[in-house]
């Protein structure tokens, strides 16, 4: 894949129209309306710009569809079509992201969904998985941020339309994004809404368009907002059809769980467990164990200090280290003479082994744990850690469990 840097400012004199795409049903249906129907917009086509933030991580039957649907009347239509990615974890010293444009043409016929730095890795390299109960910052980090640059660059701070795809059901978000999109220049629309259209109605105007029965919402496929709610059954069917793409959220999901209990895909709640109650989750299920034995795995040690905050909220830091790395036998072994070393009994949670040597309790509080997981993580100690560590250790109950916690 060639990587290009962002070219092509927007020309002078001209109305400018950037279209965030998600893929999905909602911005799919504005796109292929405004395409087929001139009435239903008031700008010309020259003047708009299709803007793609991939992910790395959705589902190929959402690329396919966008390359047989809608690729073709973009060239059709010679629409500049940008697919943007981040290519690293890390932000700028600036401030910014590290992305880059991975393809700006007016005649696209490939749906990029592969991206550069995916979601899922950052979730890997982190050891957690995407949570949910606040902010989208997924979303926020992976689409919307590059999104930003890219849109900064484009525009040079002139005034611009920035429309989005949200529909009826989601003025929620719709209030939300007008309050945080905070570019100069930008003038929010959402012709869905305006339009007076529900989700059902965007794919029904989609079914009658291409003729396809239901375009389905564009989403990662380790998505929990996906997993936790109405169509929960159909994602968790889709992974038990997909065991291939499968096996990145379990293994996701499952060294989250080992380096924190309180982990899982599902609103802290396990995909694991989900699965075995589903046609075909236990054979998923098996095939992901055999999995799990060709990954190299490691012996952490994982230490959190919680304070309590001036709002009653619990501020939490990590510090994760790896002792050993090998394979799983190998690895289980060294967990268990760790356990013979500290005089503590390795704890079993299904699948995972910890060594709890201070267990988590109401803020302030520390939690000090050797697990056995996957080699996925990336060590990294969070930078107020020490200074929050040293503090919490003071405040702990007793004298003998700080001695404890210095094992």
């Amino acid at each position: 894949m060639q990587l290009v840097l962002p070219t092509a400012p927007a020309p002078p004199g001209r109305r400018i129209v950037v279209l965030s795409y998600g893929l999905g049903a909602d911005s799919t249906a504005v796109l292929l309306r405004w395409l087929t129907d001139p009435y239903s917009r008031d700008f010309d086509l020259e003047d708009l710009v299709v803007v793609i933030a991939q992910t790395g991580d959705e589902w190929p039957e959402t690329g396919h569809l966008v390359e047989k649907y809608v690729l073709p009347l973009l060239r059709r239509h010679r629409i500049r079509t940008v697919q943007v990615a981040r290519t690293a974890r890390t932000k700028t010293e600036a401030g910014g992201c590290h992305y880059t444009v991975i393809e700006d043409t007016r005649t696209p016929t490939r749906c990029h969904i592969e991206g550069v730095y995916r979601l899922s890795q950052e979730m890997l390299d982190s050891g957690t998985v995407p949570q949910t109960g606040g902010p989208r910052l997924c979303s926020i980090h992976a689409k919307g941020e590059v999104l930003d640059w890219w849109i900064s660059a484009y525009t040079q701070g002139r005034p611009y339309t920035h429309v989005v795809g949200f529909e009826l059901g989601e003025l929620g978000r719709r209030d939300t994004d007008m309050r945080l999109g905070k570019l100069p220049g930008r003038q929010p629309e959402y012709p869905l809404i305006d339009w007076g259209w529900w989700r059902a109605d965007a794919i029904a105007y989609l079914r009658e368009q291409t003729g396809v029965t239901v375009w389905p919402k564009s989403a990662c496929t380790m998505c929990p907002y996906a997993l936790d709610g109405p169509n929960r059954g159909d994602t968790v069917a889709r992974l038990i059809a997909a065991p291939r793409l499968a096996m990145r959220p379990l293994l996701m999901e499952h060294t989250a769980v080992a380096l924190n209990e309180r982990q899982g895909l599902i609103a802290g709640r396990r995909l694991a467990w989900e699965l075995r109650s589903h046609p075909g989750g236990p054979g998923l299920l098996a095939a992901f164990a055999a999995h799990l034995d060709e990954q190299e795995w490691a012996v952490w040690e994982v230490r959190r200090a919680l304070l309590r905050r001036a709002d009653g909220k619990t501020r939490a830091a990590r510090s994760l280290t790896t002792i050993v790395r090998g394979g799983r036998q190998e690895m289980t072994a060294a967990l268990e003479r760790v356990s013979a070393r500290l005089g503590i009994d390795v704890e079993r949670d299904g699948p995972h082994r910890r060594v709890h040597v201070a267990r988590r309790q109401a803020a302030p509080s520390v939690e000090h744990a050797f697990v056995l997981a996957p080699a996925t993580a990336q060590e990294k100690t969070s930078k107020p850690f020490a200074k929050m560590w040293m503090t919490a250790l003071a405040e702990v109950d007793t004298v003998d469990r700080q001695k404890e916690i210095r094992l």
